[in-house]
């Protein structure tokens, strides 16, 4: 009996999902990630569970140093695509500008950019809204361009050179979380020291490996069990007090002492042909960041 010849199947990984929950409004922006270099944005109805999906983006959206507006009508994200082709067009449509890293102003689900900075010194990106229409963001005040000028918002830079403002940190204490540990040293020193979050029964542990890897641990300390929150790539009380995670590709919402799934992100794949990354519908919209 002969064996069939090339590798075995391996099933692909399990989608890696996060959200933004927004503070004044029953809406959410979910960010899904995989296969690794492709990203998708979803809006989601918290109230009604509605969710509809919005952009593929081709390359890197970092949800963790990205913002939503109170009121949960624009996303301020940072993106990142080193592709020559990606490279070539801002440099051609921006004047000759050098970007592979790139800070933007959407609306949700979609990635189009309504504001645009360049976010390629390695140090840029990012940032926070301070209210509906008035942002900042890490980029230095003092050199603050615009490559896309963001109508009907005050935009302010930092102050110094290499000042930040912790994007991860004021978006969840603007939806209910408050530090309740913060290490002395974080960087690189694992899950013996933690920074905690906390939101009412739900405990967030912000960890940094020894390899300088960013992941999340939750804790339940309602008095029942939440096996799923185990191995949660993200978990929240959203703003109806339902507890709502993130695992393994699928989203669910607790029901009583019950755990239902919302959606199977798993079974949502860019589409691709041979040679091309995406067909022409979605590129001419979606991984642009104009």
């Amino acid at each position: 009996m002969t064996r069939p010849k090339g590798p075995a199947h391996t099933p692909p990984a399990p989608a890696r999902i996060w959200a933004l929950l927004a503070s004044e409004a029953s809406t959410a922006v979910i960010f899904r990630r995989g296969p690794s270099r492709w990203t998708r944005l979803y809006q989601w109805n918290t109230r009604t569970d509605e969710i509809t999906p919005g952009s593929w983006f081709h390359g890197r959206l970092y949800e963790w140093m990205s913002d939503l507006s109170p009121d949960g009508q624009h996303l301020l994200y940072v993106a990142h695509n080193e592709a020559r082709r990606r490279v070539r067009a801002a440099a051609e449509q921006f004047d000759g500008e050098r970007m592979w890293s790139w800070t933007a102003l959407c609306r949700p689900p979609w990635v189009k950019a309504l504001g645009l900075w360049n976010a390629s010194d390695y140090w840029s990106g990012g940032g926070v809204f301070t209210d509906n229409h008035v942002l900042t963001i890490n980029h230095s005040a003092k050199a603050l361009k615009a490559l896309i000028e963001a109508k009907g918002f005050v935009v302010e830079g930092v102050a110094g050179d290499r000042q930040r403002v912790d994007t991860f940190v004021i978006a969840l204490q603007r939806t209910g979380w408050r530090v309740t540990a913060w290490p002395e040293r974080w960087r690189g020193m694992g899950e013996a020291h933690p920074i905690v979050f906390r939101k009412k029964a739900l405990e967030l542990r912000f960890i940094s490996s020894p390899r300088h890897t960013r992941y999340v641990r939750y804790i339940w300390h309602g008095p029942e069990a939440v096996p799923l929150l185990k191995g949660a790539s993200w978990a929240d009380l959203d703003q109806q007090g339902r507890l709502v995670l993130a695992r393994e590709g699928r989203l669910y919402a607790r029901r009583g002492s019950e755990m239902n799934e919302l959606i199977n992100l798993n079974l949502h794949q860019p589409l691709r042909s041979p040679g091309v990354p995406l067909d022409a519908k979605q590129s001419s919209h979606q991984t642009d960041p104009s």
